[in-house]
């Protein structure tokens, strides 16, 4: 038996309140926030709705409410969305950051735009491994220590100082600095992000530009 029309309404329209349009949604969120329903009948809905095109399975467990173009045409949801919200952050919580080339060229230390995102995160469980969303490649690795708001900015700042021992340009200092808002860095939090990168990555950071912050 299919769910009325009123019911059908109101689960699309507190989908859309929580989540907006051109943002990825995960099954588990919408299992979730329909709760009242069980499982086989939630999937049963979805197919409903993707057939109808209200909702749009971008791909396995994801799922979006499509904005529409200028020409009233869907927009396809955008990969890397989906991919910070698996990997990075997602409910207020931070759980990985970029890293390597990707966060290299992020703070203008590098003009090449690599190919393949890197992501450090919490929420994989291999040492690394290179996944595909959409058309666009990630680089994903197990982190090595947990990850929250407060030491995620020192995590980078050493992942950059693992991979550069020059001199830094006025820009590419500030942009860096940009990371932990060009406040002081607390010497113990940074001391204890340290123990999971090479030596050279705190020794150059210490030599560098940026080195007289560390309080």
């Amino acid at each position: 038996m299919r769910t009325p029309d009123v019911d059908r309404t109101e689960l699309i329209s507190r989908l859309i309140k929580e989540f907006g349009n051109g943002e990825p949604i995960f099954t588990k969120e919408i299992l979730l926030s329909w709760k009242e329903y069980s499982r086989p009948r939630v999937f049963q809905l979805l197919k409903e709705l993707c057939c109808d095109g209200t909702i749009v399975k971008y791909a396995k467990g994801v799922y979006y409410f499509p904005e529409m173009s200028f020409w009233n045409a869907p927009l396809p949801l955008d990969a890397v969305k989906v991919a910070e919200k698996r990997y990075l952050k997602a409910d207020g919580k931070m759980f990985g950051y970029y890293s390597g080339m990707t966060l290299l060229n992020m703070v203008g230390l590098t003009d090449q735009v690599p190919n393949t995102r890197e992501i450090v995160t919490m929420n994989e469980t291999t040492r690394v491994r290179e996944i595909v969303i959409g058309k666009a490649e990630f680089r994903i690795r197990r982190s090595k220590t947990r990850i929250t708001e407060e030491n995620t900015p020192l995590l980078q700042i050493l992942d950059i100082f693992d991979r550069t021992d020059g001199p830094l340009e006025r820009y590419q200092t500030d942009n860096i600095l940009a990371l932990i808002g060009n406040g002081r860095i607390d010497r113990t939090l940074l001391y204890e992000c340290a123990k999971y990168f090479p030596k050279r990555a705190l020794k150059n950071l210490m030599d560098s530009e940026i080195g007289y912050l560390v309080a």
